[in-house]
């Protein structure tokens, strides 16, 4: 992605198509103002009064080189802004790490969050370092410590 790379939301989109209607107002949630611009694979969870915006940063794709990492920030709105922990907007870059690379876990990102059982959950795509570079899935159970997403 190039260096207007953003995560929108639009509150207007056609139900049965859920493309954008003209005149649509569209809300810009998080940018990179730094190479390598990127910010993709966006999901948005609602948790205890606050919205947490996962977002991918940096390089997807490129196997067991990937840099693909995933940050989030939180908002009391779903049209943001959205912050990290040490209140730097989304924005402008910010947003905590959650889960980076590490072993065998190469390029985490790609990001979903669900909710079963009681738990919520956050589903992505890594490159296996130990297996050839193959890609899998990867599921981890989200917690909360001082009202931010940590990893079980």
């Amino acid at each position: 992605m190039g260096s207007s790379s953003k995560v929108i939301v639009s509150s207007l989109n056609d139900p049965a198509t859920a493309k954008g209607l003209p005149r649509a107002t569209v809300h810009h949630l998080a940018t990179r103002p730094d190479a390598p611009y990127a910010v993709e694979g966006p999901a948005i969870l609602h948790h205890g009064g606050h919205y947490y915006l996962f977002a991918s940063y940096d390089a997807c794709c490129a196997g067991v080189n990937s840099t693909y990492k995933i940050r989030v920030g939180r908002s009391t709105s779903v049209t943001g802004p959205y912050v990290d922990s040490t209140g730097k907007p989304m924005l402008e870059g910010g947003g905590d790490l959650l889960l980076a690379g590490h072993g065998r876990y190469a390029g985490t990102g790609g990001e979903s969050t669900f909710r079963s059982h009681g738990k919520t959950w956050l589903a992505y795509h890594y490159y296996d370092a130990d297996d050839d570079g193959t890609p899998k899935l990867g599921l981890n159970e989200l917690r909360w410590r001082a009202g931010r997403p940590v990893l079980k």
